[in-house]
């Protein structure tokens, strides 16, 4: 049975991307794990102890998961197989070993929050954890809602797309999702390609070859609105980014950005490791 983790801090956030999760395991007849990485602050008094011990972090930690389990099953159709797992350990270290355990077929979490200090928390474990896992994550906006993923967008700079395209698992995502794939690439100057690209476009025509995937190159002072365009315009149920350092998810996940991209979608990202 394929496996979905989705990472849970008891926020909002975290429930409606676990509730999504839910809803992505029950139609696609995978596990869902739940998990919950702590870590315990030790402040120690004048006598030498911790106000709190580990196997009371674990207890309360423990306690909480079975009530969020009970939450995402209750917003689902139908029951489904649902573990969970709380631990002390960092966010990333935790999930890593996790997923090298469970080889999920993705990791789903959310990006936001009521205010600018929970979106800059939650966010920024979103995207170390985008950065340091060797697993497909699915970023969940807070205003997504489940639907059967039938159109899937793959957002393509058409640079070094051999080293960079994992064709594998973008075949393999595909083929989970029996979906369409719609290649878009983002330009900011109107003119005439230069050759590097037309060859690089080639290229990933090669790759991709047996999906049958349509491609378009749009024009975009801003790659967030540009992809927003072409998600509303295509009715793209999800949208693909191979993060590259400093380049395009970067971009994405700005705080700076005047239209964040996961901020200001229902659509689904899913991040995928070049």
């Amino acid at each position: 049975m394929k496996k979905i983790i989705a990472p849970v801090d008891f926020s909002d956030t975290a429930a409606n991307a676990a509730i999504f999760a839910g809803n992505l395991a029950e139609f696609y007849g995978a596990e869902l794990w739940l998990y919950h990485s702590y870590e315990v602050v030790v402040p120690v008094t004048e006598y030498g102890y911790s106000y709190v011990s580990i196997t009371e972090m674990q207890q309360a930690a423990e306690h909480e998961l079975a009530e969020f389990k009970n939450r995402v099953q209750n917003a689902l159709r139908r029951t489904i197989t649902i573990q969970i797992k709380a631990e002390n350990a960092t966010l990333v270290d935790g999930l890593s070993a996790l997923c090298d355990e469970l080889d999920p077929a993705l990791v789903v979490m959310g990006l936001s929050g009521k205010n600018a200090l929970t979106r800059l928390v939650v966010g920024s474990n979103t995207i170390r954890t985008i950065h340091n896992l060797d697993y497909p994550v699915l970023v969940v906006p807070p205003k997504a809602t489940f639907i059967p993923i039938r159109k899937i967008g793959f957002a393509c700079d058409y640079k070094k797309v051999i080293e960079t395209t994992p064709v594998h698992l973008l075949k393999k995502i595909m083929h989970d999702f029996n979906a369409e794939l719609h290649v878009l690439n983002v330009e900011y100057i109107k003119g005439t390609a230069p050759a590097t690209k037309v060859e690089e476009s080639m290229y990933i025509t090669e790759l991709l070859h047996e999906l049958k995937p349509t491609y378009q190159t749009i024009l975009s002072a801003d790659i967030t609105n540009g992809i927003n365009w072409f998600a509303d315009k295509e009715k793209i149920d999800l949208m693909v980014v191979i993060p590259k350092k400093h380049h395009l998810v970067e971009k994405m996940f700005s705080r700076s950005q005047t239209k964040e991209l996961l901020y200001h979608t229902h659509v689904p990202v899913l991040c995928i490791r070049e």
